[in-house]
């Protein structure tokens, strides 16, 4: 029998998970980071940068559907959205189930979106939709100069490390909470609460004081660090823990209404 390499993904010095790479497909270094995806039998087509799985074809609407969906449980009028990160096109997929009007994508990394193009069509197809305005420019500087009012930001980043690293900085999150309407919402992903503790705490007590409402809620996703991932909610009118709107009419696979409402971590 033939053997295959084994792609391997540290999540501590003493523990980490692999993936048989029974065929390797395209390995490329760009401007910003390291992106590589091969297949395995099992996960079908992996993306991984910088040596951190980013999505899988078997498990990726777990993730996109826990980090896209929850602020539409809050508002029904989210019209305008923001996206920050997100090249696989994951995250624009699900955000345009639901009756938006124009979404913004903002890739710093062209070569993200083109591999995804070219060996994820089922996150990718959502590059076309003509709501989507897809930019390839850094996400802060997007924010710095965006004149306008969102309903709605998704910070859709990798982890905070190399470019995605300013993502995740209190002044950021400042100048977000001036560039949402009132009733605005901005969600971002923070990482795992079994690996990353210490991480998702600070980062949670530090920025939520530029908003009134904000809390933490949780999603599976079977291929990343401790197969939990958490995510963080802010809106400056909403009351999160409280306000209901009911979007059944959306098909969920994984994250609805009453799954996020148990996910929050009181």
């Amino acid at each position: 029998m033939k053997k295959h390499p084994w792609f391997k993904e540290f999540h501590d010095k003493s523990f980490y998970i692999s993936f048989e790479k029974e065929k390797p497909m395209e390995i490329i270094e760009s401007r910003y980071q390291k992106i590589e995806v091969f297949h395995n039998d099992f996960w079908g087509n992996v993306l991984a940068i910088d040596g951190l799985i980013m999505i899988t074809e078997k498990d990726e609407f777990f993730y996109h559907e826990s980090i896209a969906h929850p602020p539409f449980f809050l508002n029904k009028d989210i019209r305008d959205v923001i996206i920050i990160g997100g090249g696989d096109g994951g995250t624009l997929r699900e955000v345009l189930k639901h009756d938006v009007e124009k979404v913004y994508l903002i890739e710093i990394d062209k070569d993200v979106v083109n591999i995804s193009k070219k060996h994820f069509p089922s996150t990718a197809n959502s590059f076309n939709d003509e709501r989507a305005v897809i930019l390839f420019e850094d996400g802060v500087e997007f924010i710095e100069q965006y004149d306008g009012k969102a309903d709605l930001i998704i910070i859709d980043s990798s982890e905070p490390i190399g470019p995605s690293q300013v993502l995740f900085e209190d002044k950021f999150y400042k100048l977000m909470s001036s560039k949402i309407k009132e009733n605005g919402i901005i969600v971002s992903q923070i990482g795992s609460f079994l690996f990353h503790e210490k991480f998702v705490r600070d980062f949670f007590n530090k920025v939520r004081d530029n908003f009134k409402y904000s809390a933490l809620y949780t999603g599976s996703t079977p291929t990343y660090p401790g197969g939990v991932w958490t995510y963080g909610i802010f809106s400056k009118s909403i009351d999160i823990l409280k306000e209901k709107y009911d979007n059944s009419e959306i098909s969920y696979r994984y994250m609805n209404e009453w799954r996020f409402r148990g996910s929050i971590l009181r």
